[in-house]
């Protein structure tokens, strides 16, 4: 009798999950157009540290951190300044857990598309293409010469790559894609 209340405790937990994850979904549906929060492979951020050589103190922003997993093994490997936006308030929550007592990380619940970008190094994205044009605007116009920016899997409109990388692996081998910014009205 009592595995018959386990059992419903179980689903009952699961179904509040469902819901709450749904509920954070749809209220940020007009900002994400869509896109959903999906975890960076483990490959892909290992490849993104291996090609870069960055120095304690400089400042990474990863648009859009979902749980905040690359920021974290920024922090790690460079000791870099780690800030991630966030605006699906599951991800937020989750990645603010996660990063619980690590230094040099904040995770921003705002729509980076409202923030202020300039006191980046590095920034990196993972965002559909139907929002890459308006993040070429938007960074040509914040980004100080110098500034690397990292997308994943989709190639910035107006920008012409440094270095395209191929993760080994079966399952996430998609581009990865690396720019420097030079000035601000020409890459």
């Amino acid at each position: 009798m009592i595995w018959i209340w386990i059992l419903l405790l179980l689903f009952a937990g699961l179904f509040a999950f469902k819901i709450i994850y749904t509920i954070s979904v749809v209220a940020v549906l007009p900002y994400t157009q869509g896109a959903l929060f999906v975890s960076t492979a483990g490959v892909r951020i290992n490849a993104i540290l291996d090609a870069l050589n960055l120095n304690q103190g400089q400042t990474v922003l990863d648009l859009g951190c979902g749980d905040g997993r690359m920021l974290r093994a920024f922090a790690r490997r460079f000791g870099v300044n780690a800030i991630g936006y966030e605006i699906n308030p599951l991800a937020y929550f989750k990645a603010r857990i996660k990063s619980l007592g690590t230094r040099r990380i904040r995770i921003r619940w705002q729509n980076f598309w409202m923030a202020n970008l300039s006191e980046a190094d590095v920034i990196v994205c993972y965002l559909f293409p139907d929002v890459m044009s308006k993040l070429t605007a938007k960074l040509r116009s914040e980004l100080h010469p110098g500034t690397i920016i990292v997308s994943c899997n989709f190639a910035l409109p107006g920008f012409v790559p440094q270095n395209i990388i191929y993760p080994k692996s079966s399952r996430h081998s998609d581009p990865i894609y690396f720019y420097r910014v030079n000035d601000k009205r020409s890459s």
